[in-house]
């Protein structure tokens, strides 16, 4: 995973953070909890689709690595 993608990832789960504790703030109120669970549903959706993405570019990044020592091509 690049800095880049932990970066991002890092923010969305700040953000997932800050929305749980919205909802801990927000008990018994359910006009203001319903968005706050919103959010983190779509939220861990995003994380986790982020995830998956970093994990199939280093595969990608791997056999790119894998390829260019066999054909003596530029190291990546």
């Amino acid at each position: 995973m690049t800095d880049q993608q932990k970066g991002y990832l890092q923010a969305l789960s700040d953000l997932r953070s800050w929305h749980r504790w919205q909802i801990i703030h927000a008990v018994g109120d359910i006009r203001r909890m319903e968005p706050h669970e919103t959010a983190i549903a779509y939220l861990d959706l995003l994380i986790s689709t982020k995830k998956q993405h970093a994990a199939e570019d280093e595969a990608d990044r791997q056999r790119e690595r894998a390829a260019n020592s066999q054909t003596g091509g530029p190291q990546v």
